[in-house]
């Protein structure tokens, strides 16, 4: 990831909880949380992970209060024996935890008790001075809480949860609060580069435009370039036009855009369909695919031919041509794609052919050299790549680099 010139932005800290995040559950909040504090002007300067002990929550709370002005701990609100998240919070700041009627009030509404088990009276806990936020998809209420210029939000563990605590309230209390200038952020996605291509091609509009904060992240075969900052006279709009042009036939979108995407509307305005032939990639060019909403509409299916009896069979590639050249060749790649656009009766195919590894390789054919095929209406294009890093990598680079030949072919 690279980061350009920052404009001035507030400092924010994020601390999850859970000793399941210390013990191998991949914790994959803070890009979620990057896009919301993004667009409020603050940027993550640290993130934490934190057992469920009170002493290690309220040291993390602590820290991040220490250093940042907005501090967000998501996780431990819950009803169970170490859901401790009020309690360490209590403890680290010399406060009370006060039992809210509201909150009761609320929840026993919500769930129709007219008395509360214990476990949700522990729900409405909260600390002393803190307003709560309430919860449209469980028990926990949020806590928003300020002092000298700080803000400490708690949150609510699961995503489905938090997640609509930002537009429904968080968004005002943390614009209200602190006040800062409003931000743009703008999300443009381009495939074919790397991460070092991009920079080196986006950096004259960096530098014509320095007050803005940019960023680039890298993917499988893909980069997103975020443009962020004041756009009151128009910075960040003109910034991004002038990165578009730039990016030119790389861009394939902009936002949450996807390749599959991408690919899926130009199929949808012409009234076209695609079919599909994956060997190495095992279907994930089509999950892929059928991730996109109304993908029904042009994709008409596939075939996971892994072996050469399957590739025979489902999708007509000659003996002979596996006999001389092999599985991982251009010819099967070939013989693929047009077996899939032959039996789907489909105006556009694709076929990924190659070694994802880490064993199969050789000296004439190492591991991650994919083919790929792509027949369209009236041509058969067939394309050689060599991909470098692990299996799950490669495979989505392949997967990625097929979905963005066929965006830019179909006409």
């Amino acid at each position: 990831m690279l980061t350009s010139i920052i404009m001035e932005t507030g400092r924010a800290e994020i601390v999850c909880t859970g000793s399941e995040l210390l013990a191998g559950k991949l914790n994959l909040y803070t890009p979620l949380f990057h896009e919301r504090l993004a667009a409020l002007g603050f940027a993550i300067t640290r993130e934490q992970s934190s057992g469920d002990g009170l002493e290690e929550i309220g040291d993390c709370i602590k820290g991040a209060l220490g250093r940042a002005e907005l501090v967000l701990v998501c996780g431990g609100l819950g009803p169970t024996f170490d859901d401790l998240t009020r309690q360490a919070a209590a403890a680290a700041l010399g406060r009370k935890l006060v039992y809210s009627k509201a909150c009761a009030q609320v929840l026993g509404l919500n769930y129709g008790l007219k008395t509360l088990p214990p476990n949700f009276k522990d729900q409405c806990l909260i600390l002393e001075g803190a307003k709560p936020l309430e919860n449209s998809n469980g028990t926990a209420f949020g806590q928003v809480l300020t002092k000298n210029k700080k803000m400490l939000v708690l949150l609510p563990g699961p995503r489905k949860e938090w997640e609509p605590m930002f537009p429904d309230f968080l968004d005002f209390e943390i614009k209200t609060f602190f006040r800062r200038a409003p931000v743009t952020q703008v999300k443009l996605r381009a495939a074919g580069l790397w991460e070092t291509t991009a920079e080196k091609l986006l950096r004259p509009a960096m530098r014509s435009f320095r007050k803005l904060s940019y960023t680039v992240l890298a993917g499988p075969g893909t980069v997103e370039f975020i443009l962020s900052g004041d756009d009151r006279k128009g910075g960040v709009r003109k910034a991004a036009a002038a990165c578009r042009k730039i990016l030119g036939h790389r861009l394939y979108g902009e936002g949450g855009a996807t390749l599959a995407g991408a690919a899926g509307e130009k199929l949808k305005a012409r009234g076209r369909t695609l079919a599909a032939a994956e060997s190495c990639t095992g279907g994930l060019a089509a999950k892929l695919i059928t991730d996109v909403p109304g993908s029904s509409a042009w994709f008409l299916g596939g075939a996971v031919a892994y072996s050469n009896p399957a590739k025979m069979k489902f999708l007509g590639v000659r003996a002979a041509t596996l006999k001389k050249y092999g599985a991982v060749s251009a010819e099967c790649a070939r013989e693929m794609a047009a077996g899939a656009k032959r039996n789907l009766k489909s105006d556009y195919a694709f076929s990924v052919t190659g070694i994802a590894g880490p064993e199969g390789g050789s000296a004439q054919k190492p591991v991650g050299l994919v083919y790929f095929g792509l027949a369209g209406p009236r041509s058969l294009r067939v394309f050689r790549r060599r991909f470098r890093g692990t299996r799950p990598f490669i495979r989505a680079c392949a997967a990625n680099f097929i979905l963005d030949e066929l965006r830019k072919i179909i006409k």
